[in-house]
């Protein structure tokens, strides 16, 4: 796994940066529950190879933490590649647990055929994408979904602030925005631009989206977009904000806030979360990779609250649980084998 893995050596936002303004005394509170010590053994240990999206990143690993807080023996081992990178993994059977900031796609559903890999997915948050400017930037006040489409479309010939409005200053934009590694890319430039993949070439890309959030704190004319959790990490220490952005439900404009994400104002750029598990896994080790998926499932809301992001729905948790109790009975194993219950 990469040094620079997210929370470690600067590669990304660590969960303590999230935890520090969202949720630290919660996440404290987290141990000691979750269902822990049910049928099983409770004398887990093994690894957990976890591949994909660096937005849902924070959350799976978060959880990991805490599952091997209670289980020291665990290591639940998270590699944020970005999401498209992350199914290469997984849909090759080299990763057990595979995070995603979209659905798994066609191509990405042939691939897993071919290497024999058959998965499920829970739901574990939801994040909106926030767009974002320099707190100095005082003409951006809002922007359309068309305007969006304008500057990031491919061969967009937008470079100035003025190209936008007319009003706006003469001076370039400078671009900053995930690659195309990224499950934020797709869901992007699917959402705006009306295809995966259909963006414009001249931008600063990168696989970090806490590098997009400081190169738009540190100038004046940057502009980009990324995981809502990693602009909640710095909004309070470094000048940069969100964009109000024109909701496609009734054309009002719109901040990424908790209550516009979750009564479903803030579209289109709110979108679930998720983790898709490896049922060969499964088999091989039920109650290491069913107890975690019971884990993740009992405390998925909390989970993504301290990590800055918003809790999926009451009956997404009920559905989840539902899922894993099917898995285990399809690999010829019962939800009483496992050491975490269900809460």
């Amino acid at each position: 796994m990469s040094d620079d893995r997210f929370g470690r050596d600067g590669g990304g936002v660590s969960r303590r940066e999230f935890a520090a303004g969202a949720g630290a005394v919660g996440a404290i509170g987290l141990a000691g529950c979750g269902g822990v010590l049910g049928g099983g053994s409770g004398e887990l240990s093994g690894t957990i190879d976890a591949s994909g999206s660096n937005t849902v990143a924070p959350i799976t690993d978060w959880a990991g933490e805490q599952f091997s807080n209670e289980f020291p023996d665990v290591l639940v081992d998270v590699a944020p590649e970005g999401t498209g990178a992350g199914f290469q993994e997984f849909c090759r059977a080299n990763s057990a647990v595979q995070s995603a900031s979209r659905e798994i796609t066609d191509d990405e559903v042939d691939l897993c055929g071919e290497n024999d890999v058959d998965y499920d997915f829970l739901e574990v948050g939801l994040d909106g994408l926030s767009v974002v400017k320099n707190s100095e930037n005082d003409w951006v006040d809002t922007i359309t979904l068309d305007e969006l489409r304008q500057i990031w479309e491919f061969q967009s010939d937008v470079e100035t602030w003025s190209d936008v409005r007319s009003e706006w200053p003469d001076e370039e934009i400078q671009l900053h925005a995930r690659d195309s590694a990224s499950g934020t890319f797709d869901y992007f430039t699917r959402e705006i631009n009306g295809e995966i993949g259909n963006v414009r070439d001249d931008y600063s890309a990168t696989s970090q989206t806490n590098e997009i959030m400081g190169a738009v704190a540190d100038n004046l004319h940057g502009f980009g977009w990324g995981g809502l959790g990693y602009l909640r990490a710095i909004e309070d220490d470094q000048p940069i904000e969100a964009v109000p952005v024109e909701s496609d439900v009734d054309g009002d404009f719109y901040l990424p806030t908790e209550a516009n994400i979750e009564e479903g104002l803030y579209s289109p750029l709110a979108r679930p979360l998720f983790a898709y598990f490896n049922m060969a896994s499964l088999e091989e080790e039920p109650d290491l990779i069913g107890s975690f998926a019971r884990f993740y499932a009992n405390n998925a809301q909390g989970f993504a609250r301290d990590e800055g992001f918003y809790a999926a729905p009451d009956e997404v948790t009920e559905e989840n649980h539902d899922k894993i109790d099917s898995w285990l009975d399809q690999v010829g194993s019962s939800p009483d084998d496992l050491t975490v219950d269900r809460d």
